[in-house]
C-alpha cells in the first residue's frame, strides 16, 4: 500500500527526529481512517516504531549522540513492562488514562514553550541520574509502549527532560535507542497474539526503516532550542490524538 509507505515515512522522519518513534501519529490513523481495532493497531504501529527506531538509531549512534548507559537502563526495566503492556491491552480501554495523559502531555508542552531556555541551561551534567530511577522509567516506557502502541517516547521524552541533565539532542537520540531496545518486546508480544495487521505492517515498517535515519539528520542540524520546540509540537500532537482515538469508540 504506497499510501501507507508515504504516511510510514513521514510519521518516521518526524518521530525520529524529536525521539519519540512515530507511533503517536500513526495509532489514530490506523484506527480513524482503516479501522483497526485498538490492539491490532498498537501491535501494527510498532512495527512501524522498531523499524523508524533502528535506522534512526544507527544514525544517532554514528554521531555519537546516544548516552548509551541511560538506554541499557531503560531498556532492563522495558522488557518486562512491554510484555505486560502487551497482555493489558487486550482488557482495558484505558479512556481515562488518555484523558488524563494528555492533559499532562499539554502541560509538559507548555512548560517547554515557555521555559525551553531555562531547560536548556539546565543540562549540565549528563551523569546526573538515579540507575533505579532510570530501571522504573524503563518499566513504564514498556508498558505504555506496547499498551498504545506509541513507543513509549511520549513517556521518556518528559522523564529525561525533568529526571536527567543530558542535552536537548541526547534526549532525543537516548530516547530512540531506548524505544529500539523495548519496542520489540512488544511487538513480538504482539505477533504471539495476533494482534500485528501484517499487509499494514510492511509497508509502514518499509517507510520507517528510510525515514528514521532522515528525521536522525535532520535532528542533528537543528539548534536545542529549535528541537525542544519541535518536542513540545510533537507531544501536542501526541495528546490531541490520545484523546481523538476515542471517536471511534
Amino acid at each position: 500500500m504506497l499510501w501507507l509507505f508515504i504516511i510510514g515515512f513521514i510519521a518516521s522522519v518526524f518521530g525520529s527526529m524529536v525521539g519519540l518513534g512515530g507511533g503517536f501519529i500513526m495509532v489514530p490513523i490506523l484506527r480513524l481512517m482503516y479501522g483497526l481495532s485498538p490492539p491490532v493497531a498498537a501491535g501494527t504501529s510498532l512495527a512501524l516504531v522498531v523499524a523508524s527506531s533502528l535506522g534512526g538509531s544507527i544514525e544517532n549512534l554514528l554521531q555519537k549522540r546516544v548516552n548509551v548507559r541511560t538506554g541499557w537502563l531503560i531498556t532492563a526495566g522495558g522488557i518486562p513492562g512491554g510484555i505486560l503492556g502487551a497482555l493489558a491491552v487486550k482488557h482495558s480501554t484505558a479512556q481515562l488514562f488518555d484523558w488524563l495523559f494528555a492533559a499532562f502531555l499539554i502541560a509538559v508542552s507548555v512548560d517547554i514553550v515557555v521555559n525551553r531556555q531555562k531547560r536548556l541551561h539546565e543540562r549540565r551534567d549528563a551523569e546526573r541520574k538515579n540507575p533505579g530511577g532510570m530501571l522504573a522509567m524503563g518499566l513504564v516506557v514498556g508498558f505504555v509502549s506496547s499498551l498504545f502502541g506509541v513507543g513509549g517516547g511520549v513517556i521518556l521524552i518528559p522523564s529525561l527532560l525533568y529526571l536527567t541533565a543530558l542535552p536537548a539532542h541526547a534526549i532525543t537520540a537516548t530516547s530512540q535507542f531506548a524505544i529500539l531496545l523495548t519496542s520489540p518486546v512488544g511487538l513480538i508480544t504482539h505477533a504471539f497474539q495476533s494482534d500485528v495487521a501484517w499487509s499494514y505492517a510492511a509497508p509502514l515498517a518499509a517507510g520507517g526503516l528510510l525515514g528514521g535515519p532522515v528525521g536522525a539528520r535532520l535532528s542533528a542540524r537543528v539548534k536545542s532550542p529549535v528541537l525542544l520546540l519541535c518536542v513540545a509540537v510533537a507531544l501536542t500532537i501526541a495528546a490531541i490524538a490520545m484523546v481523538f482515538r476515542h471517536i471511534t469508540g
